[in-house]
């Protein structure tokens, strides 16, 4: 059996965002509202010291998202952030198999990636 190593980071950043087309059960989400976005992205590595340092992984894509949205996300959805950080993570680190990113609102819930 072949084993696979992984990194795994957990960061937060604070948006605004809206639904337009949102169901009439749900017409709340139309109107611009606040969330606290949980992200957790697990990024395979190929050896067991420090190919990837997790804390500057982390680091990295905290600035990266609070860079780009600078809080105020529009019409985003927590799937569409999932690709964000993908694009992101596949630029600074390589294309890499096996890639899971998960963002949810108030860490209740929220949309999964994986490669």
């Amino acid at each position: 059996m072949v084993n696979k190593l992984f990194i795994i980071v957990h960061f937060q950043f604070e948006g605004f965002h809206h639904f337009p087309e949102a169901p009439n059960e749900v017409d709340f989400l139309r109107k611009p509202h606040r969330h606290i976005f949980h992200c957790e992205v697990k990024l395979p590595v190929t050896h067991n010291d420090r190919e990837l340092e997790f804390i500057m992984v982390k680091q990295h894509l905290q600035r990266f998202l609070n860079e780009k949205y600078d809080f105020e996300l529009g019409k985003r959805s927590c799937e569409m952030i999932c690709e964000d950080l993908l694009a992101e993570i596949t630029q600074k680190y390589g294309l890499r198999k096996d890639i899971t990113i998960s963002v949810l609102e108030d860490n209740e819930n929220g949309g999964v990636l994986q490669t």
